[in-house]
């Protein structure tokens, strides 16, 4: 069984890469940004931003397939996300 602080730190952890994963986005490294969110899914994997996040840098690859399965992961963990129902619909259209 996992403590309360470790499994604290873990989040912390991947709270901060999807922070990089930001960074990197945003200077258009997307597979630098995918390997960060990456990491933050390995870590806390039912947190759907870090899905949703990942998906977009799949979307900017156009890697259609990938988008798809992380969108469809995100809606598993948040149905009600308005940021996974975005990007669901934006994967329906394209």
């Amino acid at each position: 069984m996992v403590s309360g602080s470790a499994l604290s730190a873990a989040a912390k952890q991947a709270e901060q890469l999807r922070k990089d994963g930001n960074i990197y986005f945003k200077k258009d490294r997307f597979g630098a940004a995918i390997d960060a969110y990456t990491e933050a899914i390995t870590l806390c994997p039912n947190v759907p931003v870090y899905w949703t996040n990942r998906a977009l840098c799949h979307r900017r690859r156009n890697d259609w397939l990938k988008v798809e399965e992380d969108c469809r992961r995100a809606i598993q963990i948040d149905c009600s996300s308005v940021k996974v129902i975005f990007f669901h619909f934006l994967f329906r259209l394209c």
